[in-house]
């Protein structure tokens, strides 16, 4: 199969794209790598999920150590004209070691998530994430689209567009802001998706996916600028409830030093609740991947939580991620957390996971 030189560069952003992928492939620091914005491989216009057909070409001849061999035959994924199907597996061992408990190690099915998408016409399309595993069958979105050339308008399930759409959920950013692949919530979307500039404004029913209680809605807006030698974005939000609201404000930067790509990210929340002291707290990250050769990439990060009223907390990981062969990551990696002042114990963990997506 020959690519175009900017068919690598687009079809380079696609797999790790997301950052908004759950435990799918949706890691940003290659769409900072190679300057392109995560739809380019993504069918999802804010990036994540189900990959279109460069990010499926992408993930079968590019990224693994060993590409798929011309004589080799896959099957191709569009199931009859017009509709896709994907998925994404994860599976765990994971060591918790802690001063105040014992070790505990386990073996874990952390996801198995299936996707479908139809395309009506040129401008209409639906989308639908399951989740399969572990537990019963359970909806992580389901949406529609109207898309033009640039700008795109979209209704039902979804994840919201705030920050960096990390792999890792438990990352103090996606955990303390309530942002992440474990709370996709209902309502509507509209977004920009220009070469340089991509923006997303949302509003939502703010509860997380679950029925509505109130008047009050979730408002998140992000924009991000996209060069050749990296990424910056602001974003913001506001989830008006009965009895309070939360504020979120955040910085985003993403660049390139050699085989090295940094991430970064700074948020700060207020939250004012009824009858509770006001509370507010800052949360960063800082994270770098080595391009070790292909198809080895080594992820440092560090993360810091401090709270106003007293407390404090930060974890530092190590993992190497490999791949090797077509559709396959194995990973395997240390976290280490340290608290002060909060009800968490300072905890070790040890853990390899396996990876399969289509």
């Amino acid at each position: 199969m020959c690519l175009h030189r900017s068919h690598v560069l687009a079809l380079a952003a696609c797999i790790f794209c997301g950052g908004f992928g759950e435990r799918v492939v949706a890691e940003p620091y290659i769409a900072v790598r190679s300057g392109q914005p995560c739809h380019a491989c993504h069918s999802n216009s804010s990036g994540g999920g189900m990959r279109n057909t460069f990010g499926y070409a992408y993930g079968r001849n590019v990224l693994s150590v060993q590409p798929l061999l011309k004589e080799e035959r896959e099957p191709e994924w569009n199931v009859l004209d017009g509709i896709r199907l994907g998925g994404n597996a994860r599976y765990s061992a994971r060591q918790f070691e802690s001063d105040e408990a014992d070790g505990n190690l386990e073996f874990v099915t952390d996801r198995v998530s299936l996707y479908g998408q139809v395309r009506l016409n040129r401008v209409v399309d639906f989308y639908v994430d399951q989740q399969v595993a572990p537990g019963g069958s359970l909806n992580r979105e389901t949406w529609g689209r109207v898309s033009g050339e640039k700008w795109y308008f979209k209704a039902g399930k979804f994840f919201l567009p705030y920050g960096w759409r990390l792999e890792d959920d438990s990352a103090y950013i996606r955990e303390a802001t309530g942002i992440n692949f474990f709370s996709p919530d209902n309502g509507l979307e509209v977004g920009y998706t220009g070469s340089r500039w991509q923006a997303q404004v949302s509003v939502t029913n703010g509860n997380g996916g679950g029925g509505e209680r109130d008047d009050g809605k979730f408002f998140l807006g992000r924009l991000n600028w996209i060069g050749r030698f990296g990424q910056l974005g602001i974003n913001a939000g506001l989830n008006d409830f009965d009895g309070g609201e939360r504020m979120l404000a955040g910085i985003t930067a993403g660049f390139n030093t050699g085989p090295f790509t940094w991430l970064a990210e700074y948020d700060r929340i207020e939250d004012e609740v009824d009858d509770f002291a006001d509370e507010e707290q800052d949360l960063a990250l800082i994270e770098s991947n080595w391009l070790i050769v292909r198809g080895h990439n080594l992820k440092l990060t560090l993360e810091w939580q401090d709270f106003k009223r007293g407390g404090d907390r930060n974890r530092a990981s190590v993992v190497w991620e490999y791949f090797p062969w077509a559709h396959t990551q194995l990973r395997a990696g240390y976290r280490a957390e340290q608290t002060d002042g909060l009800p968490f114990p300072d905890e070790d963990e040890f853990f390899v996971q396996a990876h399969l997506y289509f």
